[in-house]
């Protein structure tokens, strides 16, 4: 398995103020004030399809079944204070 993108490192402060670093690609939750989603970071990888069943996918491409999207961190929204980039 690879990386198919470079991560971006994102801050993220829970609600009693700890602080998480996590490495993603993209996260989920941030399009506005509407969004109500929880946080969910991934990462897009390439990842043999034997491999596939150990780990949380997303997002496969029609074009390659090797490229996903990854699940490296998921937090409820309740739980965090602030997200941003580092």
């Amino acid at each position: 398995m690879r990386l198919a993108c470079a991560p971006s490192l994102w801050l993220v402060t829970l609600a009693d103020g700890a602080v998480v670093k996590v490495w993603a690609a993209s996260v989920e939750g941030l399009a506005g004030p509407s969004d109500d989603r929880d946080y969910l970071f991934e990462n897009l990888m390439d990842v043999d399809v034997a491999d596939q069943g150990d780990f949380e996918i997303n997002v496969r491409t029609l074009a390659n079944p090797e490229r996903v999207g990854v699940t490296v961190a998921w937090f409820p929204r309740s739980a965090v204070r602030q997200i941003s980039s580092g």
